[in-house]
């Protein structure tokens, strides 16, 4: 076995078998990520509050309610035993790696102490579902629930699923690129997390009889390559297709005894134990019906709420996918792949070396009949060809009605589509400059209601780039006193009230963040939530003149509640200068959560908090935060993939390979990602470095 890594770090593997391969992997990933990989282990457990004392305990109870660790045994044991074996290999790899790295965060006099139990064969299943459970419908919906609960109709004004933000990917065939073969190119938009959330690595297999050599990205934890990899005559990445596959179904529970009672069908009940450090153990009731787990409410209040998942429903989680994509030689082979695919559900573009450009979504979407029951799995799924594929969870073609009622606007995958129009032939350097564009199109609908005689020299000849111009600092201050403005609307004071599902769920229930997300739609109706657009712009403008001439930003208050500390304890707040807005990057840096800052406990930042380009619904998709001077949410990862030459093709991530602060691959390709660009793929083994880590 080899682990050999390139200047970046970035580890690239050779084995003999594919069970070597696995195990050498899982020990680099531990040796890179120890602390990341404990942590993620323990989510899946839902155990993070033996280590972290109560800040763990609403995760943990919400991971218990959700049977996360059940459904990733159960995932596992109906693996075939190959996938089982690949599995098996990786977490002894981890567990290796373990025992031979320190980390920080768990040893030493100030560490958090030993992580409790250790990895298991269904963990790698746990860790990807951790990383997916609240990716999909479920904590939209609520919001959505409470939303036509006070607006009626009003409601659909807020059509959005998720959280602000996506992903990009485009496929180009031979025919509108430099080498003349296919290109794919994408950046997945995600939370911000130090160390990141995915992680470059390189599989070789040698085996005459089961050889691949493939690059590409992972969650640590997970292993092998899932969206985004070059498996050298074919390439991939993905975007969330923006699929309806999670309900929430309202049950009436009653306790009876020891058990549990419900006019739609049996419970399960159980009583499962959470250790909590230093406290007493607290116990929580599972409940699980014929539908799924119950995730709210319970028999003391005499209803629930089910979720019902492809994941619950099929107790499969999609790793049949991952060694025929290892083994992938054509565009066919990944669409093969991507048929054991499960949750959550993605648009796969693929292109190969024989010229094959395929876009198609993957993952089971329930169909429902008219009471919303479910009664089988959409099939056959979107699929289309072409010379130029774009997707940025819009509703790409008329196919996706389907799939679900509401998807991103349409402002990436357009403004994708124009820059691709524009470059003529591309190759990987340039497809990674498409994914740097910072030009907003999404604030048309808010510029066309500013009055002439209120727009300021700063917006004539504006071409919408969110960068350091005044243009982008005169409208990113508009924006955000009109969203304040539509925040303090009678109609939607009960919707400025937090979450009454508790913390885990603020987040989308942010009604700065969803008004921010829907503005568009908002000013184009005539009279939303009782407020007349026009007027509520006019004195929008004038109030920003006014804060302008006192030296003064005209942020909002409101934010989401995981970063509610960010924008005052960034220490980036800088005095105006006189006559001049604050320059937008600076209003809105890079600010990486680590998973103590999630859990609200102490951490020393050791991340740059870079001033960053780009905005919500820009190409570059750095989100914006309503009243924060950060952002927490954009690409956490780029690439560009050239299938004439692997080696000029393009990745990157936010930070670096390491998680380590010490090590000097920790943020070492931060300086590239901030730019917009990308580091260059390595694939010749006689440049890599041998790490002497395997017998």
């Amino acid at each position: 076995m080899n682990l050999l890594r390139d200047e970046w770090g970035i580890p690239h593997v050779r084995g003999a078998s594919l069970t070597e391969v696995a195990r050498l992997q899982g020990r680099a990933t531990a040796r890179d990520r120890a602390w990341q990989l404990e942590i993620e282990r323990l989510r899946g457990e839902g155990r993070t509050s033996e280590l972290l004392g109560p800040a763990g305990l609403e995760w943990d109870v919400f991971a218990h309610h959700v049977r996360l660790a059940a459904v990733a045994r159960a995932a596992y044991e109906r693996l075939d035993e190959e996938t089982q074996g690949f599995l098996e290999a990786y977490v002894d790899g981890v567990r290796a790696g373990l025992e031979e790295t320190s980390c920080p965060e768990l040893d030493g006099p100030d560490g958090l102490g030993p992580a409790p139990g250790t990895w298991q064969p269904w963990t790698p299943l746990a860790v990807f579902w951790v990383q997916q459970i609240l990716f999909g419908s479920f904590p939209s919906k609520l919001f959505g629930a409470r939303a036509a609960r006070v607006l009626g109709p009003e409601a659909e004004l807020f059509r959005t699923e998720g959280l602000s933000g996506g992903s990009n990917a485009y496929a180009l065939g031979g025919g509108r690129t430099v080498s003349g073969l296919p290109l794919v190119a994408g950046d997945p938009h995600r939370l911000f997390e130090a160390p990141n959330v995915y992680l470059q690595v390189r599989l070789a297999c040698t085996d005459p009889d089961d050889a691949f050599d493939v690059v590409g990205m992972t969650f640590p934890g997970v292993p092998g390559v899932q969206h985004f990899a070059h498996a050298g005559q074919v390439a991939w990445g993905i975007t969330n297709a923006m699929a309806d596959y999670q309900d929430l179904v309202r049950v009436d529970l009653a306790r009876s005894g020891d058990s549990v009672r419900s006019s739609s069908g049996e419970v399960r009940r159980s009583v499962e134990t959470v250790l909590v450090r230093d406290q007493e153990p607290v116990e929580v009731e599972v409940l699980e019906t014929d539908r799924g787990p119950v995730v709210l409410g319970g028999p003391d209040e005499g209803w629930g709420q089910v979720l019902r998942s492809p994941g619950h429903e099929l107790g499969d989680l999609g790793f049949g996918a991952l060694l025929p994509l290892l083994r992938a030689r054509s565009v066919a082979d990944v669409e093969a792949a991507v048929a054991h695919w499960v949750e959550p559900v993605n648009n796969w573009v693929i292109a190969d070396v024989a010229g094959d450009v395929v876009h198609t979504v993957g993952g089971r979407v329930p169909r429902r009949d008219e009471a919303g029951e479910w009664t089988g799995w959409v099939d056959p799924l979107p699929r289309r060809t072409g010379e130029v594929l774009v997707t940025a969870n819009d509703r790409c073609m008329p196919e996706f009605d389907v799939l679900a009622s509401g998807f991103a606007p349409p402002f990436r995958a357009q403004r994708i589509g124009h820059l691709l129009d524009e470059a003529g032939a591309l190759d990987a350097e340039r497809a990674v400059a498409v994914l740097a564009d910072t030009t907003q199109t999404a604030g048309g609908p808010l510029l066309a209601l500013l009055p002439v005689e209120l727009r300021p020299p700063a917006l004539v000849g504006w071409d919408g780039a969110m960068d350091g111009s005044t243009g982008a600092a005169w409208f990113a201050a508009l924006r955000a006193e009109v969203v304040d403005r539509i925040c303090a609307a009678p109609a939607l004071a009960p919707l400025r009230e937090q979450s009454e599902h508790g913390p885990l769920y603020e987040p989308w229930f942010s009604l700065p963040s969803r008004v921010a997300a829907c503005l568009h739609v908002i000013l184009s109706a005539k009279r939303p939530f009782g407020l007349d657009p026009i007027a509520l712009v006019e004195e929008a403008a004038r109030a920003v003149y006014l804060a302008e001439s006192a030296h003064t930003d005209a942020e909002t208050p409101s934010q989401l509640v995981m970063t509610s500390r960010l924008g005052k304890d960034s220490g980036q707040d800088e005095p105006t200068r006189r006559g001049h807005m604050p320059h937008w990057p600076e209003r809105h840096r890079f600010w990486p959560l680590h998973a103590l800052e999630q859990f609200e406990l102490p951490h020393t930042r050791t991340a740059p908090a870079t001033p960053l380009p780009g905005d919500t619904d820009t190409v570059r998709c750095n989100a914006w935060i309503p009243g924060a001077t950060v952002t927490v949410r954009g690409s956490v990862a780029r690439y560009a993939w050239d299938l004439a030459d692997r080696d000029n093709s393009r990745w990157v991530v936010p930070l670096g390979v390491s998680g380590s602060p010490d090590s000097p691959h920790h943020t070492d390709q931060h300086d590239a990602w901030a730019r917009g660009g990308a580091v260059r793929v390595v694939t010749d083994w006689s440049l890599l470095t041998e790490e002497k880590t395997c017998p």
